[in-house]
């Protein structure tokens, strides 16, 4: 009786572990792929071994990260199909595989999981198999077996879908029936729960479909407006080196007519007339004439040169060559002025130009000051460039020349000397006004249009036409809203085209120059990058918006409608599901309307509570409709936390009043607007899980988030990005501090304002810091010093409060290389997954030495 009762209570053990087992029960399968064994096989390799038939498993036979297991659905150039399978009643497939021969067999299934998950994964399969999860190998068995024997090894699988493929090989006598069992067991702390299976691959965004594949990256469009360049790059995610791929397609059809692939061909450019391409080829300039079919070198000896502008009739090129300074060596160096510390300040870049005709090279610029090309008069007779000078005596502290140089005669002429608040120019299409973009002030008051006395935010671009035989100035977007990023003068209309951040949003704008309107053209994205054909009435456009991807279009003017004519990102997200995304706003407790929008996980269901992440902008420009970013809001969405993107008081793009509250506030007012808001939000939204709210921010935005945990306790976690701690030290020791600061700290410094440099700083207000705080930074940050984030670290661990630093050896202000750059996000997600979903799991696996 007892060996029955320990017997019963042996099998209830069993049964109570199995129970957790993850069983995989649907399969995706294929036919047979015949593979052969090479020539010689029996001859011995240097290594002494002869060539076995479980080899045949090794063979990398295709691109496995090219392919997508999907039902009915054929894998591209093997003329194979998926066919759906579900397991018998002991959970095994059982299969065959036709045909003579040795094959290959391919077995597939996915797995999704909610959150990070370990575990081990277990294998019986009477055939040999490699097994891999996403693209990495995980397990493997080269002999054959009648008895299945299981094979068991450990996975870890991040939040997310993946794709589990089983490779099989097949011998060339097998008769009989393969079978396969597959299951997962979850490690100790970890559950079944929060892990689906099926043969479905669409699923949640993954830092692999933002990272991982090719990417549209922009276009350009011939001046006849028949041709573009599209360019695409990829990552090599082995050797972190980009890849560019530059495509020439016709528009008319989407033909493609030819590709520039080679690493060492730079500057692709269109010339200013026809369908001709020029480009810099081991120092020298070569053209591709399309109409002709031709290739020729035009100009020899270029080897020093940064960059080149073609004269609008084709005669010659303007080239830029830097000259280095390296007078003084060694180990001391004495800073001439505050921009010495930069490694390069002391190169110089001077203007030459280069004759097509002659092959004749000049020398245009001389002296102790770089030069700038800015434009070249429509007849080709003259340019303009520009010199700067530091002067600490006025903000913001560099005064900038406009020189006129006649390209006969040699004669300079000055439009101005020495003026505050530099511009950019480009001549009227008859050459006799300039087109100018730049700060409010940057003509005096003219352009300036804030209430109140206040200052105006000097990122808040302006647009101008300055008249260059009497020097007035109409400064036409004073009263405009959005801020301009870039200008077109259209020769053939005579109108102004503008590219501006408008909110949030990215939107390009007709300005009719003799009603004075503005008219925004009908485009198909919110946020977009355009460029015009300049002898045809037509422009070409990338764009992306919340929950698209970026596309290439071209626009027709005369029918005002926008046609497709690039989607390569669609096959990265092709399977990828979003959830939706919605707009919302508040009025704060000052009258002040803040836009929002907020972002919800894919199958999101409003009987439930959420987490919820709070995002900001950094600098002074709003958090754009961009699709994907350093840090993707949908990307976040999807792990399953509602995003909230606020707009706060002092960004660009909603009118100089609302940007001017960026100038010398510091978080003052921004501050109460993100409380306020959240609150609000929290309220007003009953899936939002109000004990589970974390905030994230960068650079500006990151000193944000320091500044918001000195004010607040609504947040359950927080992130900061090389944010800043302590103004007065970024002031000094940042790279732009100093610079940055003449617009966001205009007329204040740490001897005038004691309050705004210290009160202000969340460094001095440490001690009422509450909520755990992740800081992050890149150990070489010019722009926002390193120390910036070490000080608020060593203050908080002395004063006893949650904080963790994770530095990025060899990054800058943002982390580039590919492998650090999914850790700082899986970092991210770590540390909102351990404070806002109760799991640590992830952030244990990242760091396991927090206890050290």
């Amino acid at each position: 009786m007892k060996k029955i009762i320990s017997l019963l209570a042996f099998f209830y053990i069993i049964n109570a572990l199995s129970a957790q087992d993850i069983l995989i029960n649907n399969w995706l399968l294929t036919g047979g792929i015949s593979v052969s064994e090479p020539a010689m096989a029996e001859t011995e390799n240097v290594k002494g071994d002869k060539f076995k038939t479980t080899d045949l498993l090794k063979m990398p036979l295709f691109n496995m990260g090219k392919i997508t297991p999907q039902a009915n659905n054929q894998i591209p150039g093997l003329g194979i199909t998926w066919i759906e399978k579900t397991v018998e009643s002991d959970s095994s497939l059982y299969f065959n595989i036709s045909g003579g021969g040795y094959r290959i067999a391919l077995v597939s299934s996915y797995i999704q999981t909610e959150n990070f998950w370990k575990g081990m994964l277990a294998i019986e399969s009477t055939l040999p198999f490699e097994a891999f999860v996403a693209n990495n190998k995980v397990s493997d068995r080269y002999n054959a077996s009648t008895e299945a024997k299981v094979v068991s090894k450990e996975v870890t699988l991040l939040p997310g879908k993946h794709r589990l493929m089983l490779k099989f090989l097949v011998p060339d006598t097998l008769t009989s029936t393969s079978r396969l069992k597959a299951y997962l067991k979850p490690s100790d702390n970890f559950l079944p729960e929060g892990i689906d299976i099926s043969t479905n691959p669409k699923g949640p965004k993954t830092i692999n479909h933002l990272l991982e594949g090719p990417k549209l990256s922009g276009i350009s469009v011939s001046a006849t407006g028949e041709m573009a360049i599209i360019t695409i790059l990829e990552i090599d995610t082995k050797t972190e080196k980009t890849n560019y791929l530059r495509n020439v397609v016709r528009l008319s059809d989407g033909r493609l007519l030819a590709t520039f692939r080679q690493s060492e061909v730079s500057q692709i450019k269109w010339m200013p007339k026809g369908n001709k391409l020029s480009y810099l080829l081991s120092g020298n300039v070569w053209i591709y004439d399309f109409n002709k079919g031709s290739e020729v070198e035009v100009l020899r000896g270029l080897n020093e040169i940064s960059s080149y502008t073609w004269s609008p009739t084709e005669e010659f090129i303007i080239y830029h060559v830097s000259e280095k300074d390296d007078s003084q060596k060694g180990d001391v160096k004495h800073m001439l002025t505050i921009e010495d510390r930069q490694s390069n300040w002391r190169n110089r870049s001077f203007l030459y130009i280069g004759h097509i005709a002659s092959g004749k090279h000049e020398r245009l610029t001389w002296g102790n000051r770089s030069t700038w090309l800015l434009d070249i008069s429509p007849d080709g007779k003259d340019i303009l460039f520009s010199t700067s000078r530091e002067d600490y005596t006025e903000r913001p502290y560099r005064r900038q020349s406009l020189l006129r140089l006649d390209l006969i005669t040699r004669k300079l002429d000055s439009l101005w000397i020495d003026k505050l608040f530099g511009v950019s120019v480009s001549y009227s299409p008859d050459g006799k006004k300039l087109l100018a973009t730049g700060a409010p002030l940057a003509f005096g008051e003219v352009g300036m249009n804030v209430s109140n006395n206040k200052l105006p935010n000097g990122y808040d671009t302006q647009a101008y036409i300055y008249d260059i035989a009497t020097g007035e100035v109409d400064a036409f977007t004073r009263n405009f809203n959005p801020t301009i990023n870039s200008t077109y003068w259209c020769p053939i209309t005579n109108n102004i085209y503008l590219n501006t951040v408008d909110q949030d949003w990215n939107t390009v704008y007709e300005y009719n120059i003799k009603n004075k309107k503005f008219s925004p053209l009908k485009l198909s994205e919110e946020m977009v990058s355009i460029d015009f054909a300049r002898d045809k009435q037509l422009a070409v456009y990338t764009g992306s918006g919340m929950n698209s991807w970026p596309k290439a279009y071209v626009y027709d003017f005369s029918t005002k409608k926008s046609r497709l004519i690039d989607n390569t990102d669609a096959v990265n997200y092709t399977n990828v599901t979003f959830g939706a995304t919605k707009e919302w706003y508040f009025t704060s407790s000052q009258g002040q309307k803040v836009n929002a929008r907020y972002y919800l996980p894919p199958n999101f269901d409003a009987s439930k509570k959420y987490p919820v992440i709070v995002y900001y902008y950094g600098g002074t420009t709003p958090v754009g409709r961009d699709f994907g970013g350093r840090y993707p809001k949908e990307l976040y969405a999807a792990h399953g936390y509602v995003v909230l993107v606020l707009q706060p008081s002092g960004a660009i793009g909603f009118g100089q009043d609302f940007s001017a509250e960026h100038v010398n506030a510091w978080g003052e007012i921004t501050a109460d607007q993100i409380i306020e808001g959240t609150e609000k939000f929290i309220t007003e939204h009953s899936f939002v899980d109000e004990k589970k709210v974390g905030c994230i921010g960068a650079s500006y935005g990151g000193f944000m988030t320091m500044y918001l945990l000195t004010r607040t306790d609504i947040f359950a976690a927080a992130i900061s990005h090389a944010g800043i701690s302590s103004i007065s030290s970024y002031w000094g020791e940042g790279y732009w501090g100093y610079s940055y600061s003449a617009e966001a700290s205009a007329n204040s410094f740490p001897w005038n304002n004691h309050d705004l440099y210290v009160n202000r700083s969340p460094l001095f207000s440490a001690d009422k810091v509450v909520t755990p705080l992740l800081l992050l930074h890149g150990s070489d940050d010019t722009n926002v010093p390193v120390g910036e984030s070490i000080q608020m670290f060593t203050a908080l661990k002395l004063l006893g409060k949650p904080v963790e630093l994770i530095q990025f050896d060899g990054e800058n202000h943002f982390i580039v290389k590919y492998n650090r750059r999914v850790q700082w996000n899986n970092t991210i997600l770590a540390w909102f997954s351990m404070h806002l979903k109760g799991e640590d799991a992830w952030w244990k696996d990242l760091y396991p030495f927090g206890n050290y």
